[in-house]
């Protein structure tokens, strides 16, 4: 079976809970190809500016679940947790926002080298943009 590309897949951010400084979200991409598709392991991230620059961006890969092998039928969606912070840290900027705003993440399937964006709605990601994340799994329900 096929790998899931950029080009089959299409995705959003869901804020799922904020507090104490961190923000938990989802990153669920859906599969809007011709045929099933699988996914195994992490997404790579780049925070991108209103200009379309990038943004510093520090993908942490740890959080659970870990990878596992997920099929994706059309139309059917994959889930990984997130989490980043708004809380000033090492090399943040110590006067106004922590980094500049980004408007948009762009993602890159595992072991896949072509990406596509979804907007980002959160405002800045504090500690140089470190977003903490998990592999992709099928989300309960």
């Amino acid at each position: 079976m096929a790998r899931c590309t950029a080009s089959v897949l299409r995705g959003a951010v869901i804020l799922a809970d904020e507090g104490a400084g961190q923000r938990i979200g989802l990153l669920v991409v859906t599969n809007v190809g011709g045929g099933s598709c699988t996914l195994y392991g992490f997404s790579g991230l780049q925070l991108i500016a209103d200009d379309g620059q990038a943004l510093p961006t520090q993908a942490q890969w740890d959080l659970d679940p870990g990878p596992s092998t997920v099929t994706l039928p059309v139309g059917g969606i994959a889930a990984a947790h997130m989490r980043w912070s708004v809380v000033p840290g090492e090399g943040d900027s110590p006067n106004g926002p922590c980094q500049p705003t980004p408007i948009a993440l762009r993602l890159i399937p595992p072991d896949e080298t072509e990406q596509f964006q979804v907007p980002w709605t959160f405002g800045p990601v504090c500690e140089g943009g470190r977003i903490h994340l998990s592999a992709y799994y099928v989300p309960p329900g």
